[in-house]
């Protein structure tokens, strides 16, 4: 997948070379500069996005119930025939999006609930 300027946020966590990294300035030309524990940096096209999973819901503080996850007033599904999460409202079960990797699912919850996700724990980054 190509990552573009407008798809990213400040905040957002993507694979870089070393490992996963946390986005801290975008620019137009698609050169980001990047977090990652030791330093800050400016990379061109070598991020990648991070896959959605268990693990990574867990960390953004979700509960699981049977096989969705909940967090907030969002409902997550995963769909293994097409490998990614369906959104829906927790509530009326109304379709919002689908997300299929962790910056678009931080993208999602700031856009509908103006909120940032945290970590409960360091193990991804």
């Amino acid at each position: 997948m190509t990552l573009k300027a407008n798809e990213l946020r400040i905040g957002n966590y993507l694979n870089g070379k070393q490992g996963h990294v946390i986005i801290t300035e975008i620019r137009e030309n698609n050169i980001v500069k990047i977090h990652d524990n030791t330093s800050s940096f400016y990379v061109g096209t070598c991020l990648e996005p991070i896959p959605l999973t268990e693990e990574w819901l867990f960390d953004f503080n979700s509960i699981k119930i049977g096989d969705e996850f909940i967090f907030d007033r969002f409902r997550l599904k995963y769909r293994s025939d097409y490998e990614f999460y369906y959104v829906t409202c927790k509530q009326t079960n109304a379709y919002i999006t689908k997300v299929e990797f962790v910056h678009e699912w931080q993208n999602v919850v700031f856009a509908l609930n103006n909120q940032e996700l945290t970590l409960k724990n360091n193990s991804n980054n």
